[in-house]
């Protein structure tokens, strides 16, 4: 299942907020956050999000740590340069609704997001991490799989 649609960065501006605090700090105010994060942030970027619930089971948590392990260690030189994101939002947190709807979230889901220039033009579902989390090394080269397919995408376009 693929979904595109182009999502404007006010509707995902908490998500963005996310990634500023990540990038910036916390010492700011929102507005220089806000401004800081458009400054740093490339034209392009691959955002690997796990929507997980509140309360946790062994499995989800093992599943976070799969996703971050697969994108800090296979995507190390992009975290830093700003083109990998990782995000982890709640999605049973009342504050995150939209973005719960937007991505149509149902329960714990890895969502990929495009972005480009601030929007996500396209994104999809990643859910055979679920079906491989018993199997690390194939879960590590599907979610690395899933995130370069993006990164290579805007490559491919601009030849």
């Amino acid at each position: 299942m693929k979904c595109s649609s182009v999502i404007s960065l006010s509707s995902f501006a908490f998500g963005l907020g996310l990634l500023a605090i990540c990038l910036i700090g916390s010492q700011q105010s929102p507005a220089a956050r806000a401004a800081d994060a458009r400054a740093v942030a490339p034209s392009h970027q691959v955002i690997a999000c796990y929507f997980h619930r509140t309360v946790r089971c062994p499995t989800c948590r093992r599943i976070s740590a799969y996703i971050e392990e697969s994108v800090s260690t296979g995507f190390s030189s992009q975290l830093k340069d700003g083109s990998v994101k990782m995000v982890m939002i709640d999605f049973q947190d009342a504050r995150n609704q939209k973005y719960t709807q937007a991505y149509q979230i149902a329960g714990p889901t890895l969502v990929l997001m495009d972005v480009h220039d601030g929007k996500v033009t396209s994104w999809k579902p990643a859910p055979k991490v679920w079906s491989l989390v018993g199997y690390k090394d194939e879960f590590v080269r599907y979610v690395r799989g899933e995130v370069q397919s993006y990164l290579e995408a805007t490559r491919t376009a601009a030849r």
